[in-house]
């Protein structure tokens, strides 16, 4: 079995049209960042939850049609939901970190 290695740099490739490419590269270029820093910080607020990007995905599915507007909803009120009973509990991002590392040190021991 392939030991999981969270520092394995790896790449991500995807197809866009060629307007949208150039466009993208122009405004994240004027942004003065770098593609893997635009990409992995995107990435980075989207695992991590962050309110602000769940809006933006809350709008990409919206848009993309991949759910119904009634399930939309739902989701994104049971989101919302989550997030306050989290703050309730007063659960940190840190908290979750280290709740995620125990249950990787623990699948380690099985493997």
């Amino acid at each position: 079995m392939n030991n999981y290695d969270p520092k394995k740099i790896v790449r991500f490739v995807f197809s866009v049209f060629e307007k949208t490419s150039a466009d993208l590269k122009l405004k994240i270029r004027n942004d003065n960042l770098t593609q893997v820093s635009w990409f992995a910080g995107i990435a980075r607020l989207y695992l991590e939850n962050d309110p602000d990007m769940l809006k933006v995905m809350y709008k990409v599915k919206e848009n993309a049609r991949v759910m119904g507007k009634k399930k939309l909803s739902r989701a994104k009120k049971a989101g919302d939901t989550g997030n306050d009973i989290m703050k309730q509990l007063g659960i940190t991002d840190s908290d979750k970190q280290n709740i995620f590392d125990l249950i990787e040190m623990d699948l380690e021991e099985y493997e």
